[in-house]
């Protein structure tokens, strides 16, 4: 059987393009699943970032991006009696109880707590806060023997199921080393009802 020379060459040219077109598809796959395994190990990356973030913000520096220079960050307990005494200040009289209570503090002053249930499930209270009305909170620094509060709130209301907001700004120090959030009764400074912490 013969063969023209255009034919030869025909068949030649399309198994030259067939061999690039497969190369490249080749590199191509390649370079798309490099880049693939790229992108997970950088989202491993991030995730792990973001546990530090988390972790950081537990008490100290979260300088990560995304947490706003989060200062403290920490859930709330609620105090019984024979709890310790704090920076002179002692815990409450009755055994509070709570749902759920949260704070954070960022660098630039911005304070938020919340309080959710926080109720006396005795007479007087009655699962209700009792003869508690207000809440405020207080920042401490240093040891425990500063009894002076680094920064105090103003009271808002808590509710009869034991409900409280505190959205405001503080003034920050430069160095705050321990710090600790207490929650006081009606103002008053030299008890806590609630503080960081979990019960």
């Amino acid at each position: 059987m013969r063969f023209s020379k255009r034919a030869v060459y025909v068949v030649v040219m399309v198994a030259a393009v067939s061999a690039v077109l497969m190369a490249l598809t080749v590199n191509a796959l390649g370079a798309r699943g490099s880049g693939g395994g790229g992108g997970n190990d950088k989202g491993g990356g991030n995730d792990q970032g973001h546990n530090g973030n988390g972790q950081g913000n537990g008490h100290g520096n979260g300088n990560g991006k995304g947490n706003g220079n989060t200062l403290l960050r920490s859930t709330l307990a609620p105090s019984v009696p024979g709890d310790p005494t704090f920076h002179d200040v002692n815990p409450g009289g009755a055994p509070w109880v709570l749902q759920r209570g949260e704070v954070r503090l960022k660098r630039n002053g911005q304070f938020r707590l919340r309080l959710r249930g926080l109720v006396i499930p005795n007479p007087p209270g009655d699962n209700t806060p009792g003869p508690v009305t207000t809440v405020n909170a207080s920042l401490y620094c240093g040891a425990d023997s500063d009894t002076t509060a680094a920064a105090t709130t103003d009271t808002v209301p808590i509710s009869r199921q034991g409900d409280a907001n505190i959205n405001t700004t503080i003034s920050v120090p430069a160095t705050c080393l321990a710090p600790l959030i207490l929650v006081h009764p009606n103002g008053i400074a030299g008890a806590y009802i609630s503080l960081e912490g979990w019960r």
